[in-house]
């Protein structure tokens, strides 16, 4: 029979021989630098319209493609990223249509973040023709609302040079 202590002073023996047995494999991170410039393709998550949408709101936005650097991936497609409405304006009267403006702002990889700038725009239309036939016809005539239907590609570029640190693949 093994006493306490002696059982005890084995375990932690054996504990102690496989851990030294098998070191752990801690690979360095990866760094990529993303300069000033660099094209990342983004589209709308949700659809968006100047009927629903306030200047400030902020939407999601995805990757549509993998952002290369150095010929490794920094930014896979599918990656989320944050954007705001820049300006929303509603239809007005007398064929006013409405206008939306998103602005993609950052987005985020392995906890760090990369800011985005670049723009897109919807806005409601309606021929010249059609407003002046209306307005004749329909006194209380109004524009369209300005709709960014969800897929809607925006080509954003990094704005500041960004280094991440990746993990190793």
């Amino acid at each position: 029979m093994i006493e306490t202590g002696l059982g005890r002073r084995l375990v932690l023996a054996m504990f102690a021989w496989s851990a030294m047995a098998a070191p752990a494999v801690c690979a360095e991170p990866v760094m990529m630098t993303l300069p000033v410039g660099q094209p990342v393709v983004l589209e709308t998550v949700s659809p968006l319209s100047s009927k629903s949408s306030v200047k400030g709101d902020l939407i999601d936005l995805r990757t549509v493609r993998d952002v290369v650097s150095d010929g490794r991936i920094a930014i896979p497609a599918g990656t989320m990223a944050k954007g705001q409405i820049a300006e929303a304006r509603a239809k007005g009267g007398l064929g006013v249509s409405g206008r939306l403006f998103v602005r993609p702002l950052y987005v985020a990889v392995a906890g760090q973040f990369v800011r985005l700038k670049g723009q897109t725009s919807g806005k409601g239309s309606l021929s010249a023709g059609g407003v002046m036939g209306l307005v004749i016809l329909t006194p209380a005539f109004s524009g369209r609302s300005a709709v960014i239907p969800a897929g809607t590609e925006i080509m954003a570029e990094v704005e500041k040079t960004a280094t991440l640190s990746l993990p190793a693949p």
